[in-house]
């Protein structure tokens, strides 16, 4: 699950000084006794921010000058209630005092749900109730039309998908970006014959402008364990949250579930129905077309390593190859 990665976008982490500088309007001179990168994520950087007190903050810092921690923040503040996320403590977006956007959230015990669910297999089916609870939680909150958010959480760009916009951003990152290039040219031959097959799907989606987290896998899921007992004590990186379907939210939690024998996904969507979710039609073969897109974005970089041009080669291989195997387990799990 992304293990092995090349990050995005390059660490950034300042030392104690320029922490203790940046921060003093929200530590007010209380000493940094220690900074500590944090691993998870491939694109903002993170550290964990230890005081003398022995209290525990995470900087989270963006390497670009763009509007995703702003959009990040605002969602965050929304949520808190909601489902379990990080506190904003602090946050400095005008680059005045550091040179990256940043905000300072508070820190939350648990660990990565990636990691129980390998380590600890007892409690996936535990695990996938709660996941699908929260998620319907997240999906609850509505948008009156799809697209991306701005600070203030209204939509700036509004995205209109149907068949002929999921043909076009699948066709233009293989005949225009890099997806070729690292896929092959057979592999993306026949991607492209199945997204045309497939794309007639993408015209009935069921809601869609629903909050979306966007990055919604085990790797960004923070639980804790009581005994027998598991809770998530927060989703965190909401930084490409946008309003869309929420099927795009789906497809990206089963990425790598085996649809035929699955622990999380059976109590993971009867749980997400139970609590609110909403289901259309054809629901899995849907979701694996909008992932199809996330996989294909992944892609497309100009450079990419060994391991994630292998890993994403057999996700995509995977979901033309599982396809017929979706149908059995849509119709399985149907909205009331």
């Amino acid at each position: 699950m992304k293990a092995g990665w090349e990050r995005s976008n390059e660490w950034i982490i300042p030392d104690v000084e320029t922490v203790s500088h940046m921060l003093q309007p929200v530590l007010k001179g209380r000493q940094i006794t220690q900074i500590t990168p944090l691993n998870g994520g491939l694109s903002h950087s993170n550290v964990s921010i230890t005081t003398r007190d022995q209290e525990k903050y995470v900087l989270r810092i963006n390497s670009k000058p763009d509007t995703s921690m702003a959009v990040e923040t605002a969602v965050l503040k929304e949520m808190k209630g909601r489902v379990p996320v990080p506190e904003v403590l602090y946050a400095d977006f005008s680059c005045s005092t550091f040179k990256a956007p940043l905000t300072l959230l508070s820190w939350v015990p648990g660990r990565q749900l990636s990691e129980v669910m390998d380590k600890t297999p007892g409690h996936t089916n535990r695990a996938a109730s709660e996941t699908g609870k929260m998620l319907a939680r997240i999906h609850n909150v509505t948008f009156p039309s799809s697209g991306f958010l701005d600070e203030n959480l209204m939509i700036n760009d509004t995205i209109t998908m149907d068949r002929h916009q999921f043909i076009n951003f699948i066709e233009d990152m293989i005949k225009e970006g890099h997806v070729a290039k690292h896929a092959g040219h057979e592999l993306s031959q026949d991607v492209l014959t199945f997204a045309n097959q497939q794309a007639y799907l993408i015209d009935s989606l069921g809601q869609h402008h629903t909050l979306v987290h966007s990055d919604f896998n085990p790797l960004n899921i923070l639980v804790e364990e009581r005994g027998s007992q598991l809770d998530i004590t927060a989703i965190l990186d909401w930084e490409f949250a946008m309003s869309g379907s929420p099927l795009m939210d789906i497809g990206n939690i089963l990425r790598y579930e085996n649809p035929t024998n699955s622990a999380f996904l059976p109590s993971f969507i009867s749980s997400y129905l139970d609590h609110g979710g909403v289901l259309p039609d054809k629901w899995l073969q849907k979701a694996k077309l909008l992932d199809l897109i996330a996989l294909c974005d992944l892609l497309n970089k100009d450079k990419c390593d060994e391991v994630r041009i292998r890993d994403l080669k057999q996700l995509i291989l995977n979901t033309m190859k599982q396809w017929e195997q979706y149908e059995c387990i849509q119709e399985t799990f149907v909205s009331p």
